[in-house]
């Protein structure tokens, strides 16, 4: 039952969330928090467990922008975020994991 309800709450999530288009100028944490909050926690570190845990992501920059727009194996795409609202948004999601975010 357990594993049910977390199916459909992950399905109305990914139903949702394709349609999200931050205004222009809206800052990252503002995006993170409106569209990617409810999979990733609202520190970035998952609410499903390790799967959808981002502070210990090694995808670069470019590789990040990627599966944000397309979307990944159970991520939905979300290809109205894009230019500086995006660039905005993977600098945020990568200031999450410190350690990294020196190396960027």
């Amino acid at each position: 039952m357990k594993k049910l309800l977390l199916s459909l709450t992950l399905f109305s999530t990914i139903c949702v969330a394709n349609d999200y288009q931050p205004q222009v100028g809206t800052a990252g944490a503002q995006i993170f928090n409106d569209a990617c909050m409810a999979c990733h926690g609202d520190n970035g570190t998952g609410k499903f467990g390790l799967f959808f845990d981002l502070t210990s992501s090694t995808l670069l920059a470019d590789e990040a922008k990627k599966i944000t727009q397309q979307g990944g194996l159970v991520m939905p795409a979300f290809p109205n975020i894009k230019g500086q609202e995006l660039d905005a948004l993977i600098a945020y999601i990568i200031s999450l994991r410190p350690v990294l975010a020196a190396k960027q």
